[in-house]
């Protein structure tokens, strides 16, 4: 049976003929690519071509397997290690027999992994550690002023220092469960999605406690203002009860607060934002989302420690403005609520698997388009997988790709694509032709498996019906 129009290659229909493999080629044909990305010489095509059986030619095209990326160290002859070892084995991988045919020492003293070693991951556990400690030590600075002064602002700070030690705890444990869970048997595709559910905890433990303290706060304004008011006025001896101990020192701890928080806010946000190599610098779609917990969490003590402080100086001049106390303790709190509202919004888009933003599917498309003369790319998906992405992309590749030649055009593009920071995997799904419908909504749906069954097994001229 001939092949159905409607699964005619776009390609075939124009008239193109098939590019010779960038690795194999064909013989008596150039390809015109890149040098760099045809490491087999016309003689030694012959030589392959003249091989009596099929065992021959087999050995022959794994003696020269090459990782055809343009930046491969790999070359003809260089495949003892790959050669060694069964076709389908790890080190058959062109990818990993670049790592395990350099030796472990040249690694290790590459300056450049130095540096992006030094670059992020001790900067990530610095900006970490070091807000840890401090949060434990502004905890207790926050602790000593409430205990002077009973302010409503200060305790409102405190509670947040609090839940900043708890949160951050949660943070580091989710994280380093998620990095040990990578390779888990329980967790075939890792445990990353424990990252946002952290953080979804830890602003769920905020929106409590500061609900706590805005009613709080709200009672004791509407004690002092309604309940102890005179018919004169406002009663001075209650106005003074809320403040007794006009301790400055209180103050100055808040306010030097305020400048150590800004300093880690600017680190975590700094050491946070990842850009992967592909990237031109003009977004940054994967962000750190432990550390801008973090960092959210500095920021927030900024402000509240800066309202704090304000709120307790006016307090302190003047014991007819103890109002402005619990006023700044309901702003802190109603901030906080909102701030992490809004994050806990956020991790649920991606614990959901919200869509990746555009222009980062764009530049999927145009690594995918570029990557190979000869595939064509159809269909592009990219969504949240936990704080990284999930790529899901459908090539063409002409009807008479050999099956061996598809495999490693698709590996290497996975590679590709998983080389990205914010790529967490990706999935390549080879076709011989654009598909007129979405192959995941016609499994759900029997009606219209029924109706493109005719049209699934049609290559070899053969219907499945």
């Amino acid at each position: 049976m001939p092949p159905s129009p409607l699964r005619s290659s776009s390609r075939a229909s124009t008239g193109v003929a098939p590019q010779p493999h960038p690795k194999y080629g064909s013989v008596g044909a150039d390809d015109g690519r890149d040098p760099q990305r045809s490491n087999v010489s016309h003689s030694t095509l012959k030589s392959f071509v003249a091989l009596p059986d099929e065992a021959s030619k087999i050995a022959f095209l794994d003696s020269t397997r090459t990782h055809h990326h343009p930046h491969s160290k790999l070359s003809v002859g260089d495949h003892d290690t790959i050669r060694s070892t069964p076709l389908h084995s790890p080190l058959s991988s062109p990818r990993l027999g670049v790592m395990f045919d350099q030796p472990l020492s040249s690694l290790e003293d590459d300056p450049k992994n130095d540096k992006l070693f030094f670059s992020h991951s001790n900067l990530r556990k610095l900006a970490l550690d070091l807000s840890l400690w401090v949060n434990i030590f502004i905890l207790l600075t926050k602790a000593v002023a409430y205990l002077e002064t009973r302010s409503l602002s200060i305790l409102a700070a405190l509670v947040d220092s609090i839940l900043d030690v708890v949160s951050q705890w949660i943070l580091s444990y989710t994280e380093r469960r998620s990095s040990k869970t990578r390779s888990s048997a329980h967790y075939p595709a890792g445990a990353a999605r424990l990252e946002p559910l952290g953080v979804l905890s830890c602003a769920a433990l905020m929106g409590f406690a500061s609900f706590g303290v805005l009613k709080e706060s709200l009672e004791t304004l509407y004690e002092g203002l309604w309940t102890a008011r005179g018919e004169g006025g406002l009663d001075d001896t209650v106005a003074a009860s809320f403040i007794e101990d006009e301790n400055w020192s209180s103050f100055w701890s808040m306010f030097s607060v305020v400048f150590v928080k800004l300093a880690l806010y600017a680190l975590c946000m700094k050491v946070g934002h990842v850009r992967s190599e592909e990237n031109d610098g003009e977004n940054m779609y994967y962000v750190d989302s432990t550390l801008e917990a973090v960092a959210q969490d500095h920021w927030n003590d900024c402000l509240s420690n800066a309202v704090a402080a304000v709120a307790l100086v006016l307090a302190l001049s003047n014991e007819h403005l103890w109002c402005l106390d619990p006023i700044g303790a309901i702003i802190i709190s109603l901030y906080i609520i909102n701030s992490w509202y809004s994050t806990g919004k956020e991790q649920i888009e991606q614990l959901t698997g919200k869509a990746a933003p555009s222009e980062f599917i764009d530049e999927l498309y145009e690594m995918a388009n570029n990557f190979d003369s000869k595939m064509e790319v159809d269909v592009v998906r990219a969504y949240h997988f936990g704080p990284k992405f999930l790529v899901e992309l459908e090539v063409v590749l002409p009807r008479d790709t050999l099956l061996f030649e598809s495999h490693d055009l698709g590996m290497e593009l996975q590679y590709e694509i998983e080389s990205r920071e914010e790529v967490e995997r990706c999935f390549v799904h080879i076709d011989y032709e654009t598909r007129p419908y979405d192959e995941h909504v016609v499994s759900k749906v029997p009606e219209l498996r029924e109706r493109y069954r005719p049209y699934n097994r049609t290559y070899s001229g053969v219907s499945s019906i």
